[in-house]
């Protein structure tokens, strides 16, 4: 198959994602309009989280762009049953879902080296329910879409629980290298917000104070907070009663496809981005 690499663009001071970041006329990641976007969330949780406030953490972000859809957008965003499944990507002839999971090993420590796994994208990852993407990357957003229209078909997050200590407490931000759960380290809340963004179809803006921003501090709370950008990125796109707007105005031929980009930092330092990470059809963010 023919290997395809997120671009994004700009869509007043929000950047939409692309199918191909190369190109700066290809064409927009989108949902059809009307959609009713499930997220499940793994039943396992985040086992290092007191009680399952990372849950109510994952919903609270929800909520956040749940509650702009709902104002301007044919979009909704919900909470589905928690799932079993914890494999991500999208699967032809399979029943595919939105999933969040938190993975708990490193596939390096786990997948026997030279394992074939090793050569497919997310395939040690979902074999071995590991993570298997950059060390830096504190969460991706794995995007599964048809390459030639844009229609987003299927879209997970995973979080990396083996190198960042992810919290769900308001205060009082965790001191330099001496994080835990019972202060600010890397919020939950924050970081699945941005994440939902790219799920949404954004990819990272440039804009200082974005929910969007590809950087962050150990002991953000401000992604919690959709920008006025972000905000209406959503009314943009997906206007109530009116078709999605995918940047082409004439239907292309469908073939699946997929690719991925990320959201990483340095282990208790910035938070930086990798971008355009593509591996075979999915997009990482």
């Amino acid at each position: 198959m023919i290997l395809k690499v997120v671009l994004t663009i700009a869509l007043a001071q929000a950047v939409r994602s692309r199918v191909d970041d190369r190109d700066p006329a290809s064409q927009c990641l989108w949902w059809p309009e009307n959609t009713a976007i499930q997220l499940r969330l793994s039943v396992n949780g985040n086992p290092e989280t007191p009680a399952e406030t990372e849950f109510a953490a994952i919903v609270a972000a929800m909520n956040t762009w749940q509650t702009k859809l709902s104002a301007c957008s044919s979009l909704s965003l919900t909470e589905g049953p928690r799932t079993q499944t914890r494999k991500v990507g999208y699967f032809d002839k399979e029943t595919n879902e939105n999933i969040a999971v938190f993975r708990l090993r490193r596939c390096s420590e786990i997948a026997p080296p030279g394992d074939a796994c090793y050569g497919e994208p997310d395939n040690c990852g979902n074999q071995f329910d590991c993570w298997q993407h950059q060390e830096a990357a504190i969460a991706i957003t794995t995007t599964s879409y048809n390459p030639n229209t844009g229609r987003i078909l299927d879209s997970d997050i995973e979080f990396n629980t083996p190198t960042f200590i992810f919290s769900t407490v308001d205060a009082p931000p965790c001191l330099a290298g001496a994080y835990s759960t019972s202060c600010v380290a890397t919020d939950v809340q924050n970081t699945t917000t941005h994440e939902l963004g790219h799920l949404l179809g954004l990819g990272h803006s440039p804009g200082v104070g974005s929910t969007m921003s590809f950087r962050a501090n150990p002991g953000e709370l401000s992604k919690r907070t959709l920008d006025a950008d972000s905000a209406r990125f959503v009314c943009e796109a997906y206007p109530a009663g009116r078709p999605s707007q995918t940047c082409f105005l004439e239907p292309v031929s469908p073939e699946l496809g997929a690719a991925a980009k990320g959201c990483s930092a340095a282990p208790g330092g910035v938070l930086l981005a990798i971008a355009g990470l593509l591996l075979r059809r999915r997009r990482r963010s």
